[in-house]
């Protein structure tokens, strides 16, 4: 009985400590116009390096999970399938489109990976430029 208590406790923990990925520009806009938060868009593709290290390394720092979580839409497109505007159409990965609910940049573009420190700095300042 223990076990499975653990199990259901430790399933709970991992559910509640990843970032809630939007997959869709149409149902991130819905969202981001209902709570008034911003987009951050992750625009990736299978294969890429990059997109992985993202993934695997700065996606799964709590910090970088809790602040996305409560100050932004996360929406994960795929570049080859999505639905995004084409303004934010690419064929980089992985790229970072910061955008409010009307479809307006808010932050410059940013391309390629970075370090969990370097991407909080950067979610930070998006949202201080976007109170100006």
């Amino acid at each position: 009985m223990k076990y499975i208590l653990s199990l259901i406790f430790l399933s709970t923990f991992a559910l509640s400590s990843q970032i809630n990925w939007i997959r869709t520009y149409e149902e991130a806009q819905q969202i981001s116009s209902k709570l008034n938060k911003p987009m951050l868009l992750f625009m990736n593709r299978k294969g890429c390096g990059s997109c992985q290290y993202m993934k695997e390394n700065v996606f799964t720092d709590k910090e970088i999970i809790d602040f996305i979580d409560k100050r932004y839409v996360a929406v994960s497109l795929i570049i080859k399938r999505n639905d995004a505007p084409k303004l934010f159409k690419t064929n980089k990965t992985p790229v970072f489109h910061f955008v409010n609910a009307d479809g307006e940049k808010i932050y410059q573009t940013l391309f390629g990976g970075k370090t969990a420190p370097f991407f909080l700095k950067l979610l930070k300042k998006t949202l201080q430029e976007d109170s100006k």
